[in-house]
């Protein structure tokens, strides 16, 4: 007679590691549940401790502290055990700050014991996560030469020109004299066909006192297609400078004017005067700022002088006709120390001296989104002068005579750049 075997202890061996499985299941749902909010929570801690770190740099405070400081609160305690907390500071690349800066790189390593998973041999796992900030200095800066340095007559403009004289961003015809002292002409436009001298004769020269040449200063890659026929350069100036960068023009200087204008006989004091500029019968302009909402206009054989004067063309051009006298210098201290005439960006109106006109200005003429013309037989003789335009053309038999002497010219005031902070990883 045969014996049955009993199955008792199979059953207990399938239902150990059932049991086993059903464990190993719970560990990965209920410790990889918890180590997976851990490395949120981490994450949120590491961003939140390089931000901290990054002000504190702004602070000219400890950066190390004040991120594991952070840390803490968060509740990753560098002991070295469950949580390692490391701060790692380096130079910012060059080009990515206005001067220098920081690069602050925090990173958190926890460790969250599990439950369950040690019956599967599975006792911690480990996050690690990291932040990096970029903490940039505050810089001043403080420019030492006029703008567009080493040009007397500069252009703005960095579209592409057309065909017509109208449309060039330098253009001299005619039988027009220029002569320029020191410094010469400037354009920003990558179009060679931007800068045209077909007529008159323009003579390029050394300064008078130094060694600074008159030169043809241009952000074109060639001079393909240009036609410098009346240049004429002396003293081994006159070089021609291609490829040269694009200089961003200056922010509005935003000017204003305390006041109004007030007349008293033939003299004016400065204030803001809205209407055609000069008033009738004004021959004087006294030392000081004069916020302009009108076209300034001179006539016929009208004379106008002053010393220590800032024009501000807020809207409207200039207009100059006839055998008209002006005699205008820029303040030689202060803010706006060597600007005789200004036109915000937001003005584009003409700037036109015509017929035979004779102008004495001393200073910078900044007016970099208007079009400037001199045309006619006027003259400029032998000034201490800038001239910033969009476009700058002389037509007709005007004499024009400039002297570069930065001493005399714009330096816009210091620029305070503030301290930034940014996330980079």
């Amino acid at each position: 007679m045969l014996n049955k075997r009993s199955e008792k202890g199979q059953a207990i061996i399938i239902i150990i590691f059932a049991i086993i499985g059903l464990i190993a299941l719970t560990g990965l749902t209920v410790d990889g549940g918890m180590a997976f909010s851990d490395r949120r929570q981490a994450q949120g801690a590491v961003d939140s401790a390089a931000w901290a770190a990054a002000l504190a740099k702004t602070r000219g405070q400890d950066i190390t502290l004040a991120a594991k400081d952070i840390a803490n609160q968060n509740g990753y305690v560098n002991d070295g055990t469950h949580n390692v907390v490391t701060v790692t500071i380096t130079a910012s690349p060059s080009g990515v700050c206005p001067t220098a800066g920081q690069d602050i790189k925090v990173d958190i390593i926890s460790h969250v014991n599990t439950f369950f998973a040690p019956v599967i041999g599975v006792k911690q796992v480990t996050n690690a996560v990291t932040a990096s900030t970029r903490a940039c200095d505050v810089s001043g800066t403080t420019p030492t030469q006029p703008l567009y340095a080493g040009n007397a007559i500069y252009s703005t403009r960095t579209t592409a020109c057309g065909n017509g004289v109208s449309d060039k961003a330098i253009y001299t015809g005619g039988s027009n004299q220029i002569q320029l002292w020191g410094a010469g002409f400037g354009d920003s436009s990558t179009d060679p066909d931007c800068m045209h001298f077909p007529g008159g004769n323009v003579q390029l020269k050394k300064a008078e006192s130094g060694t600074a040449c008159a030169n043809l200063n241009s952000a074109a890659p060639n001079g393909i297609g240009v036609n410098y026929s009346s240049i004429s350069p002396q003293n081994g100036c006159g070089i021609k400078n291609y490829n040269l960068p694009v200089v961003a023009p200056p922010a509005d200087l935003h000017i204003t004017c305390a006041g109004n204008a007030t007349k008293t006989g033939s003299s004016l004091r400065p204030g803001n005067y809205t209407g055609t500029f000069p008033p009738s019968g004004v021959s004087t302009l006294q030392p000081g700022t004069y916020c302009v909402n009108g076209d300034f206009t001179l006539n016929g054989n009208a004379n106008l002088s002053g010393n220590g004067v800032t024009i501000v063309m807020n809207t409207g051009g200039i207009k100059w006709n006839g055998n008209m006298t002006l005699n205008l210098s820029a303040p030689t201290s202060g803010t706006y120390k060597g600007l005789v005439i200004y036109a915000p960006p937001s003005n584009t109106s003409q700037m036109t001296m015509n017929g035979s006109s004779n102008v004495t200005l001393v200073g910078t003429m900044l007016a970099q989104n208007a079009p400037c013309d001199f045309v006619g037989s006027g003259q400029i003789q032998k000034v201490e002068l800038q001239m910033i335009c969009y476009t700058w053309q002389m037509n007709g038999n005007a004499d024009v005579q400039i002297m570069y002497t930065a001493s005399k010219l714009f330096i816009p005031p210091p620029t305070l750049i503030m301290p930034s902070i940014s996330l980079i990883k």
